[in-house]
């Protein structure tokens, strides 16, 4: 029998020593593997990472430089907001601080509702600023890319002006939109997170039906003057508004769940 008296004297006992080495790989191999961690020690949470707090607050110095510089076409679109008659175009009387101070906001809009979508797919997408990033740009593209299609149509079936107006209630409803949506993202992030999540989702879903059916009221108060001016807005309300979103949605998630 080989007892431990033996190991402990296997120098005074040299036939037991291959016995004992034998016995002590054996040991070595019970013995547990040093434990390392991979990946991330802490959960990606929203109000941690650093380039979201930098991306917000880039879009609010962006927003108080864009009406510190020309806010007149503000108050003028708020004064209009209701009025159905079409008037000369904002651009005709426009400076250049205004046409500046339009584009910023629009960068101010694509940037916080772009931002909002990409926080809806949390948490099962990664946050990323890359994918943040390729997310604005295909939005902005996608703007830039619907204002000319709207160009054509509106020189197809529509007056200069109407079609001036009509884009400068889209992009007022693009802004005015954000402008609904900004302090729900910031209480989603920094205030209320993992509290309550849906319903700032319900919220920010209401804002944005309500903008849609108050520029589809708008479309008609603009170009409606007759049966046949209906099916027209019919037709571009689905080749140039609910296909094109749509089709930005599936771009969207496809750019977050494949990077």
């Amino acid at each position: 029998m080989f007892g431990i008296y033996d190991i402990l004297t296997f120098r005074a006992n040299p036939r037991y020593g291959e016995a004992v080495f034998y016995i002590q790989n054996s040991l070595d191999g019970l013995r547990s593997l040093p434990v390392s961690f991979q990946g991330d020690l802490f959960p990606q949470l929203p109000h941690m990472q650093n380039w979201i707090f930098g991306v917000i607050l880039f879009l609010f110095v962006l927003f108080v430089f864009s009406v510190n510089r020309s806010y007149g076409w503000i108050v003028d679109s708020l004064q209009n907001i209701a009025k159905v008659k079409i008037r000369k175009s904002m651009f005709s009387q426009t400076t250049t601080e205004g046409y500046q101070s339009r584009f910023f906001l629009i960068i101010f809009a694509v940037g916080i509702l772009s931002l909002y979508v990409y926080l809806g797919f949390y948490p099962s997408a990664q946050l990323s600023f890359s994918i943040y990033f390729l997310l604005f740009l295909c939005s902005l593209i996608f703007l830039i890319v619907k204002h000319f299609l709207m160009r054509v149509v509106a020189y197809t079936f529509s007056k200069e002006a109407s079609f001036k107006s009509g884009d400068e209630f889209y992009t007022n409803t693009l802004f005015f939109l954000s402008l609904l949506v900004a302090p729900l993202l910031i209480l989603k992030i920094y205030f209320c997170h993992g509290t309550f999540p849906n319903l700032f989702d319900i919220i920010a879903s209401i804002f944005a039906i309500l903008s849609a059916i108050f520029l589809v009221i708008k479309l008609f108060q603009l170009f409606y003057k007759k049966i046949l001016d209906s099916i027209h807005i019919l037709l571009y309300l689905c080749a140039l508004e609910i296909l094109p979103y749509i089709g930005l949605f599936q771009v969207y998630k496809w750019i977050i769940k494949g990077f």
